[in-house]
């Protein structure tokens, strides 16, 4: 049986989410955004349900985030708490994607395709692993963190909450990346890194601090 799913959001990162889902065996039903999306409606055939009260309406829906981008965990954050899908937030995870028996993945987490995520990873929930992303053995990922596509985190790494590792970066096992922080594209962290730190090069080396 099929599981019926929602998406929250109809941008770009939304149609990357709704395809991975169609991918897993979900019947996406539409999406609910501010306004509609060309790219849902025309490019994949999925209906604008509406503004996020029309979530309201799916009663016998799952839902899952499509909102993702640079600096928005806020954002993110906020949508989960102000919205309560009635049969709660689906845990979607690509075919071609390799998650370990003895990983662990939280509601609401997305996993891209080609992405890896290896044994006793512990995984929180609204998480985004991207395409090709590879999240190695006994890694603890916090809740809204971000990985980009074909980020490495090392063995025993701990990527706190709303933490965001850019495209290609890379972090050295048993490595913090502190809450908020953000790890530039490209980015080799051989050090610890700061909450709310905005890391870039090689090695990384602070450019900034977020409030």
């Amino acid at each position: 049986m099929r599981r019926a799913l929602v998406v929250v959001g109809g941008g770009e990162h939304a149609r990357v989410v709704a395809e991975t889902a169609l991918a897993a065996g979900f019947e996406v039903l539409g999406f609910v955004a501010p306004e509609p999306a060309e790219g849902m409606t025309h490019d994949l055939g999925i209906p604008w349900l509406g503004r996020d009260d029309a979530l309201e309406e799916s009663r016998e829906a799952l839902a899952v985030l499509g909102v993702g981008a640079v600096r928005i965990e806020d954002k993110r954050q906020g949508l989960v708490e102000r919205l309560e899908p009635a049969a709660g937030w689906a845990t979607v995870v690509h075919p071609r994607a390799w998650v370990s028996p003895g990983a662990v993945l939280g509601a609401g987490t997305v996993v891209m395709a080609r992405a890896m995520v290896q044994t006793r990873a512990r995984i929180g929930a609204h998480c985004v692993i991207n395409t090709g992303a590879i999240i190695e053995h006994d890694v603890d990922a916090g809740d809204f963190s971000i990985f980009g596509p074909g980020a490495v985190v090392g063995g025993g790494a701990r990527v706190c909450t709303g933490a965001l590792v850019g495209l290609g970066a890379n972090v050295r096992d048993h490595r913090v990346v502190g809450a908020k922080a953000l790890v530039g594209m490209g980015s080799i962290v051989v050090r610890d890194v700061e909450p709310g730190e905005c890391v870039v090069g090689v090695p990384a080396r602070v450019m900034e601090r977020r409030e």
